[in-house]
């Protein structure tokens, strides 16, 4: 039987591998994603935030941290907080 060869077994991680475009535009969307954590965390009041503020800047320096603080570490605002029930009066 052929043994395969090491020039196979190349060609064979060659195809493994995703195509450079992919790898630039996963790296970008990582980058993107630490940044607008990061910034969240740095304007968010700590009382908006579950657990503590710099574990989460910690955690939040990978992509995969970025996402976790993205979907569960931050509280929502209330309702009030955002967009104060007004009495009909128009302010001056």
């Amino acid at each position: 039987m052929d043994e395969p060869t090491r020039e196979d077994e190349q060609s064979k991680e060659e195809e493994r591998q995703p195509p450079p475009i992919q790898k630039f535009i996963g790296f970008v969307v990582g980058i993107v994603l630490v940044f607008l954590a990061q910034r969240d965390l740095r304007r968010r009041p700590p009382d908006l935030v579950r657990g503590k503020t710099g574990v989460w800047k910690v955690v939040a320096f990978v992509p995969p941290g970025a996402v976790a603080y993205l979907i569960f570490g931050r509280r929502r605002r209330s309702v009030e907080a955002v967009a104060p029930v007004s009495n009909g009066a128009i302010a001056a």
